[in-house]
């Protein structure tokens, strides 16, 4: 019979298509010869060519994968299968033989483990026996078949997980007392030991072995560092990995070691870079998943300094840092590592090391610290963008225009590096220094100009430069206005079709920034920018110029979305038509695809529900991009072999004996590919923009653009996920504006379990947070039809309370092992994450009945006022402020619930009228008005304390918004019951603070009272009229009123007093010529 397999296993082996499949019906037939597979097991034990040897294995495992397979072998067979297996893996030299009997053992060990028979005991006392010789060949023996058989079949190991990590200590302890722990039997048991941790909590003697030899690990891994095989390191460093993925909670008494260990090798130049980048990338997950303990034992300082070393060691002229890219260098590792920590760590902690690193190194004569430093600015800017922009950001602004003017090329690059980081994510404070910034970067434009002209090569520093311009002007709205002539005739100097191609693409890239913030003022140059470019706009160019092209079409589109309808409507057509060629006709590439989605979601802001004629001949593909799996591809491990033996061996299991077995064992991750994950992304945005601004043209689209998207939203990119939970909320607005009622239903039962499952389980802040921010305008634009039933509303309402314990999975809520828990480390983004479920809970009011949403509010209200009791403690300003808005905008939820907790929050806001932070008091002063005006009559008993609060507030308040929301609170006194406002004291006081200058929104309570008080207190206000009609005509002129509502209630208030009170009238409009044209249209 052997004859017989191995003609079959050479069919199986060779070239030709027939034989092949002739030869895998030989297989199929002989299986029913129950000595196959003990002819297959001899053949893998002992033919003599190595090539037979690993496709029987391979085949015999293929084989008995089912266990219905393995229960069909007799049990002598079978005891004889386990014996031999056993003997090859002690006896085989060749790895990949041992590998295919390795996986074959698994696949028994699967089969086997829960038997209770004798096997698995000896199968352990084996490895045991082996593993813990003194004779290292022995050893090496034993840990290897642990490590291949614990990859196989990890968790059938789960019953023995307590002896064998007393093995993997002892095993490390022993090579310790031999003076070499970088041997191959302890890389083997890393390994081995490394497949098990997913599967070991809950194991508590295991787990505590694990904690007691993680001192052990870090010898061993500091000898695998100093033997210098970055493949050994790489491996053996997976088990510190693992625990901080799986089970972090047993690094947290080992931290400082650890973080020591990190920190020497880091800094440690003598070895290889990728092994020090391997310490330095830990540093930030360590930073992300341990932040209390690193404060705690004081270690930031010290990591500090060893990242910031690493940074001044980099010699390169490369930009490196500001890519995006993951280069395989420490110091930018370093970089990466530094941003990492500013993000997830507390800025107030974080910021005054840092500074007194950068101090002297900002004098260095060295240009690389000078280089380093800012690089360091740019990269916290955006995880400590609040701290920054409080306390350090007119110094720290004045130290990168002085770096911006340094003698070192290097140095200016990073300068550039930093001003546009700081306008990226300090928005709005950095615009206050326009005036200082833009000079500067004009100037460098204007001389890069010049030097084209001269024919001088392009600067280092351009790129940079380009890169700070660009992102200060997207964010100076109308302040950009007074800076276009300038810029744009730069602009068009570097446009010149003489210079590159890469320097004429940053020129558009910043012509559609200025668009962003200039809008219809880009209109005196839109003529000049079309004839540019539709000289880009073709449908064939040579490849060199494809990368311009595709900036042209995103310029057009950010100019259709800005420069306003009436202006782009003349484009649509010729546009759309472009857009339609192309994506017929056009490259296939994805970043061209992309532009042509942003191009297209653009337009549909100006042609709406004319775009009904393009989707037919749109929609198919955009939906094929949404879907498509060319972003997401399969990451095969290295040890995979991809010789024709596999090969075979694959296309016999898939086609013959898998019965349905999932292959995707072999695969161990994705590997995302970059243009195409931003075609995806730009596909779903624009079907998100068709929601929101083509009606009912969308209809016929909606459901399949709703099913498509929710495929792709558990995408490995953090981007995508973002992208889908805002475009499937924007599908159920737009459903909403429909009248659907039925569809916003069928849609929020789909998407709501969903979205609070990504809330509790993503581990990437800023998904979370863009989820809990989507999801607060959805409830408020869908309210009653969002959440139907009891079990979406308390999965709502269980996200938004665990949100606020940190239990979620981004939250990492680790003890610190330091005592006092209370005393959080919190991040810019944790106060974030908090903020936005603090304002989900009104929003999730607006989705439920007011005495149903009290019975939520009850639950968590108590919970809200201790945490603003310890803001107070911790001096916590940003805490404070969202409770106190949180709770005030709850009232309008609750209605005449709101009585429920009077007694309780009025001394709450009351005392918050007090608050030193403006934010605080302002929404104090906006809770006190709304709790009074939802709990009406009993609110009167308390009208002379709250009345007391407002009267000493507004004598010493000087912030605007805080002074515009006392008003409102007065305004809502008055219209809830004006006979209890001593009005003579009141009025005069409360209109000389009138018109609003900055929360404009109160106008509509201001509006509210002053049509009460002239319905109802007319003697009470006779010498107040010409101030209320002047208070009324400025906010309705300047078009400051919130709503439709309010200016026809303004309007008809401003004829009553022109119908009633003609002197008065006519005195206030002949006041100003401005004034008197106004009333004049009304």
């Amino acid at each position: 019979m052997e004859g017989a397999i191995l003609k079959i296993i050479d069919g199986l082996l060779c070239t030709d298509t027939d034989r092949i499949q002739q030869a895998t019906a030989e297989l199929k037939k002989a299986y029913d010869n129950p000595e196959t597979v003990l002819c297959l097991t001899k053949i893998a034990i002992s033919h003599e060519e190595l090539q037979m040897r690993q496709f029987a294995a391979v085949l015999l495992n293929s084989r008995l994968k089912k266990l219905r397979h393995w229960q069909m072998v007799s049990a002598e067979h079978q005891a004889a299968i386990k014996s031999s297996i056993l003997q090859v893996l002690v006896t085989e030299k060749e790895k990949k033989v041992k590998n295919s009997v390795a996986q074959l053992m698994g696949t028994l060990v699967r089969h086997e483990a829960e038997k209770g028979d004798s096997w698995m005991g000896e199968l352990l006392k084996f490895i045991y026996e082996r593993s813990s010789s003194p004779n290292p060949e022995e050893s090496e023996l034993g840990s290897s078949i642990f490590s291949k058989l614990t990859d196989a079949a990890p968790d059938q190991f789960a019953l023995h997980m307590e002896s064998i990590f007393q093995l993997f200590t002892t095993v490390l302890s022993t090579a310790e007392a031999s003076g070499n722990l970088a041997t191959q039997t302890v890389l083997n048991m890393l390994i081995g030991t490394c497949y098990l941790l997913p599967f070991v909590s809950g194991h508590s003697a295991a787990e505590q072995t694990v904690v007691k030899a993680v001192p052990l690990i870090i010898k061993a891994l500091h000898a695998f560092a100093l033997k210098g095989d970055v493949h050994e390191f790489m491996c053996a460093f997976d088990i510190v990995d693992s625990m901080a993925e799986y089970v972090p909670h047993l690094l947290t008494s080992n931290v400082k070691q650890l973080l020591e260990f990190t920190l020497v090798t880091a800094s440690n130049n003598q070895l290889e870079d990728s092994i020090r980048v391997q310490a330095i990338t830990f540093v930030g997950c360590l930073a992300r998943i341990k932040k209390k303990v690193i404060m705690k034992q004081k270690l930031l300082e010290p990591t500090l300094t060893v990242i910031f070393q690493v940074m001044c060691q980099d010699t390169s002229e490369g930009d490196d840092y500001f890519t995006g890219e993951s280069p395989n260098s420490p110091s930018c590792a370093a970089t990466q590592t530094l941003d990492l920590m500013a993000i997830h760590m507390s800025p107030e902690k974080f910021i005054p090391p840092l500074l007194q690193l950068l101090e002297p190194a900002l004098q260095n004569p060295d240009p690389i610290c000078r280089r380093s430093s800012f690089i360091c600015m740019g990269v916290i800017a955006e995880g400590c963008s609040e701290a920054i922009t409080h306390k350090y950001l007119e110094v720290m602004l004045n130290i990168i225009k002085a770096g911006i003017a340094d003698s070192t090329m290097s140095v200016r690059v990073a300068a550039f590096f930093a001003l546009g980081q700081f306008a990226e994510f300090l928005q709005p404070d950095i615009c206050k220094f326009a005036s200082q910034i833009l000079p500067v970067l004009f100037d460098y434009l204007n001389q890069l100009v010049v030097e084209l002209k001269m024919g001088q090569p392009e600067p280092k520093h351009m790129e940079r430069m380009f890169y700070a311009l660009e992102t200060f002007c997207e964010h100076l709205d109308d302040d950009i206005v007074q800076h276009l002539p300038v810029l744009m005739n730069c602009l068009f100097e570097v446009l010149d079709s003489q210079n590159s191609i890469h320097i004429r693409e940053l020129a558009l890239s910043s012509i559609a920034s200025a668009s962003s913030s200039a809008k219809m003022h880009m209109m005196p140059f839109f003529p000049r920018i079309m004839t540019i470019l539709q000289a880009y706009l073709v449908k064939d160019c040579p490849e060199e110029m494809n990368n311009l092209r595709i900036q042209a079409i995103d310029t057009l589109a950010a100019l259709i979305s800005e420069v306003g309808k009436e202006n782009s409507l003349p484009l649509a057509d010729d546009t759309m038509n472009y857009c339609l060629m192309m994506l017929e006709d056009g490259p296939d590439d994805p970043d061209f695809r992309r532009s042509i989605y942003n191009l297209m979601g653009s337009l549909s802001s100006v042609v709406n529900e004319s775009m009904a004629n393009v989707f037919p001949n749109i929609m198919d593909r955009i939906l094929e991009s949404v879907i498509s799996s060319e972003d997401v591809l399969p990451k095969v491990p290295e040890d995979v072999e991809k010789d024709l033996i596999l090969e075979a061996a694959n296309v016999e299991i898939d086609l013959e004996h898998t019965d349905d077995e999932d292959d995707s064992e072999d695969l161990d991750g994705f590997q995302v590919e970059n243009d195409y994950v931003d075609e995806k992304e730009e596909a779903i945005l624009a079907l998100k923009d068709f929601a929101d601004h083509t009606g009912v043209a969308f209809a016929p689209y909606i459901q399949s653009a709703f099913e498509n998207v929710y495929k792709v939203i558990d995408h490995p990119q953090e981007d995508i996920r973002k992208a889908c939970v805002v475009a499937i909320c924007g599908f159920i607005i737009a459903l909403n504006k429909m009248g659907n009622k039925e569809g916003v239903t069928r849609a929020c039962e789909i998407a709501i379990p969903k979205f609070a499952h990504i809330i509790r389980t993503d581990e990437d802040m800023n998904v979370v947070i863009r989820l809990l921010e989507e999801l607060a305008y959805l409830f408020n634009d869908v309210k009653l039809a969002a959440i139907t039933n009891q079990e979406n509303a308390d999965l709502i309402f269980g996200c938004i309370k665990d949100v606020f314990a940190n239990k979620m999975g981004c939250q990492f809520n680790e003890q610190s092992g330091g005592g006092d828990e209370d005393d959080q480390e919190e991040s810019q983004c944790d106060v974030s994450l908090i903020e936005n479920a603090a304002n989900l809970l009104p929003m999730f009011g607006h989705t439920l009945k007011p005495e149903i949403f009290s019975l939520y509010f009850g639950r968590i209200y108590q919970f809200l006022v201790q945490k603003l009791a310890k803001a107070k403690k911790q001096d916590e300003a940003e805490h404070r402020a969202y409770i106190y808005g949180s709770l005030a905008d709850c009232f309008q939820c609750l209605r005449k619930c709101s009585v429920t907790y009077f007694d309780a929050l009025c001394p709450l806001f009351i005392t918050g009228t007090k608050d030193s932070d403006p934010k605080s008091r302002q929404n104090s002063f906006y809770g006190l008005g709304e709790l009074v005006f939802f709990a009406e009559e009993k609110s009167f008993q308390s009208y002379p304390a709250i009345l007391q609060a407002l009267s000493e507030a507004i004598a010493r308040e000087s912030n605007a918004s805080a002074m515009d929301n006392i008003c409102g609170a007065v305004a809502r006194l008055i219209v809830t019951n004006h006979e209890a406002v001593p009005l003579g004291h009141v009025l005069p006081v409360f209109l000389n603070h009138l018109p609003l200058k900055e929360d404009v929104v109160e106008n509509k309570m201001i509006q509210k009272a002053f049509h009460v008080l002239y319905l109802h207190a007319r003697p009470s206000i006779d010498a107040y009229i010409e101030q209320m009609l002047i208070i009324t005509i400025e906010a309705s002129y300047k078009k400051q009123m919130p709503d439709d509502e309010t200016t026809e209630s303004a309007v008809a208030f401003i004829k009553e007093i022109r119908e009633h009170y003609p002197d008065k009238f006519n005195t206030v409009s002949n006041s100003n010529p401005e004034v008197f044209n106004y009333v004049h249209t009304l």
